[in-house]
């Protein structure tokens, strides 16, 4: 009868000790998952401050190159929230709900938003008396879609910033991060055509 009771109380420490296995397991993939967010956050807080200086310098190539390293960084840290999720579910019954894009605005910006560029059907035609009143008329056009042009590289400039600053920000909630990276890209496009 001891010997059946002290079998039991075996099988109930070794049933222990693989649980305490366990949870330590999951709270050691919860610190990889922290770890990783951590290095995704201030990576991308350095990609941050690098397209600041190239939007300054309008390189095109090297923006895009800058936003395909945010979506590899962003899918990874969708990967290790997934991850998270589960090690959540399996510890506390239930994943951490913190993936509500109500709480991640993404702003969005179109062509219809910008000044639009002046062409020579929006002069006045003053019926010009010599060639020196149309050569006038030219250069003020010419100035006018210069202004505007700066005005609308100044606006997405800003747009792309902002939409890059607030995905970096919702690394931690994946969905948000895939709406904000989305707009990101057509930031990107209405930003490219503006500096042709």
């Amino acid at each position: 009868m001891a010997e059946e009771y002290g079998d039991d109380l075996d099988r109930v420490l070794r049933n222990v000790e693989l649980a305490v296995r366990a949870v330590q397991r999951a709270f050691d993939e919860i610190g990889r998952c922290n770890d990783l967010l951590d290095r995704a956050q201030e990576t991308g807080g350095e990609v941050t401050r690098e397209l600041d200086t190239l939007l300054r310098r309008r390189d095109r190539a090297a923006i895009s190159a800058v936003l395909d390293r945010l979506d590899v960084l962003a899918a990874e840290v969708a990967r290790s929230e997934a991850d998270r999720a589960v090690v959540s579910r399996i510890l506390d019954g239930e994943a951490d709900e913190i993936d509500c894009l109500d709480d991640w605005s993404v702003p969005s910006l179109s062509e219809h938003d910008l000044p639009r560029v002046p062409t020579v059907h929006d002069v006045e035609d003053p019926r010009d008396v010599t060639l020196e009143d149309l050569w006038e008329r030219d250069r003020a056009l010419t100035a006018e879609r210069q202004r505007v042009g700066q005005e609308r590289i100044r606006i997405t400039s800003e747009h792309l910033r902002t939409v890059v600053d607030r995905a970096v920000d919702s690394f931690g909630a994946p969905d948000a991060t895939a709406a904000l990276l989305s707009e990101m890209r057509r930031a990107y496009t209405l930003w490219a055509s503006c500096v042709r």
